[in-house]
């Protein structure tokens, strides 16, 4: 090898080693600037999490009470329910009675 080719060779190499140690120094920041995006993240997602247990904290909460307000609901139905039927029955009577003066002691009652 000539010292001009020698000369050449040592050139490429440090050319090559500038432009690495370039490509090291861009990658670096790029790797800075993704750990601070990193952090971020960690803490968006933290404040995300945050707020997700608080709505499934809500929504527990109002299902609860929908149960308890459907529950109420439902017992308060079946209340209705019976008096109803107990009001039938004593209607029912009532007429009987009703239709047992209008018609006489003796009469059959019309069905």
């Amino acid at each position: 090898m000539t010292p001009e080719e020698m000369d050449q060779r040592i050139e490429f190499i440090l050319q090559t080693q500038a432009q690495f140690e370039v490509n090291v120094g861009k990658l670096e920041s790029n790797l800075a600037r993704c750990e601070t995006n990193i952090d971020k993240l960690r803490v968006s997602l933290a404040d995300l999490a945050a707020v997700v247990r608080e709505s499934l904290r809500l929504s527990d909460d109002r299902f609860s009470r929908f149960d308890e307000r459907m529950n109420d609901l439902a017992e308060a139905q079946k209340t209705t329910d019976d008096r109803l039927k107990e009001l039938a029955e004593r209607v029912n009577a009532l007429i009987d009675v009703v239709e047992g003066h209008i018609t006489g002691p003796d009469q059959e009652a019309s069905p």
